[in-house]
């Protein structure tokens, strides 16, 4: 039972595999068989036109039924990786959304506990600059302190442009990508009273 079951998966797999070598077998088969008939109808008495016709007859119908089935294997073959292809695209897809989603979390979090430290030196710098009005070294320094924090904010608000990225479909079975928007995101408020400072 098992060596028949063998006999067939590989006959599954083969005819799969090789549809236009089974063919072949099919007509050559066939063309063998009528040959050996003709030969027998030759030997025995003889052969008219119209056995000739009848022996062979078939044959034609044979050929384009093998190209047929080759045609129609080539075509479930060529249905199948394109499937398959498709398939390992979503599951692509679902990665890059998945990576995308993480590292917005990532950004929105980094933005945060950068503002916030950031918006609290830019009030102490407000109020270091207004109490040294007369302080021409102190109001120096204070002001490359501000566009340290500048520079810092700014960086923060390029990281977080990360978060316009998103994954679009381009197409119904082209492929899908990843997108960002160019304009400038828009600036928390926190970073906006660094920068103002």
């Amino acid at each position: 039972m098992t060596a028949l079951r063998n006999l067939i998966r590989f006959m599954k797999e083969f005819s799969a595999k090789y549809p236009a070598v089974l063919s072949g077998y099919i007509i050559y088969s066939y063309l063998f068989i009528a040959m050996m008939r003709i030969f027998l109808m030759a030997k025995s008495g003889g052969v008219e036109l119209y056995d000739v016709y009848e022996t062979f007859d078939a044959l034609p119908f044979m050929w384009l039924l093998s190209s047929a089935l080759v045609k129609i294997i080539e075509t479930r073959t060529k249905l199948h990786r394109t499937e398959k292809q498709v398939i390992l695209n979503l599951r692509e897809l679902e990665t890059k959304q998945t990576q995308l989603d993480t590292m917005h979390e990532v950004a929105r979090g980094f933005q945060h506990r950068i503002n916030n430290p950031l918006a609290i030196i830019s009030l102490a710098l407000s109020a270091t600059r207004r109490k040294a009005l007369g302080n021409r070294s102190v109001l120096d320094r204070v002001t490359v302190m501000e566009e340290a924090a500048t520079r810092i904010s700014q960086a923060v608000a390029d990281f977080s442009a990360a978060e316009k990225y998103e994954v679009e479909h381009v197409g119904s079975v082209v492929g899908y990508m990843a997108t960002a928007d160019r304009r400038r995101p828009a600036e928390s408020n926190s970073v906006m009273a660094v920068q103002t400072c």
